[in-house]
């Protein structure tokens, strides 16, 4: 095996990484889909500015997930490099709706 072929393989990601990365954007993404339908329609009380941050945070977080899902159904995202920017990417979005809900609990707490 040449050195070039074998560049080319390593850098390639073995079988299963793209599914269960696409497994866990699904997961995460109904779980933010999800509190974002019930703190917007179902959650009793009248909307503040600050529980509408809340929601908008939630919202960016959801746009950023769903930008790893676009990313990672790519056939490019077999390359290892770019695998790499979408988990951190998808992880951005994770930890951006964290807060989200984390503000919404402190919204609806006070």
């Amino acid at each position: 095996m040449d050195q070039e072929s074998e560049t080319h393989t390593s850098q390639v990601l073995p079988d299963g990484y793209r599914a269960a990365l696409v497994t866990a954007i699904t997961v995460f993404l109904g779980f933010s889909l999800y509190f974002l339908r019930f703190w917007g329609l179902e959650n009793p009380g009248q909307w503040t500015g600050r529980g509408a941050f809340a929601a908008a945070v939630v919202v960016i977080g959801i746009v950023v997930q769903l930008v790893a899902l676009f990313r990672s159904l790519d056939i490019r995202d077999n390359d290892r490099t770019r695998y790499s920017v979408t988990v951190k990417i998808f992880f951005g979005g994770v930890l951006i709706v964290v807060g989200g809900v984390i503000l919404a609990i402190i919204v609806a707490a006070s």
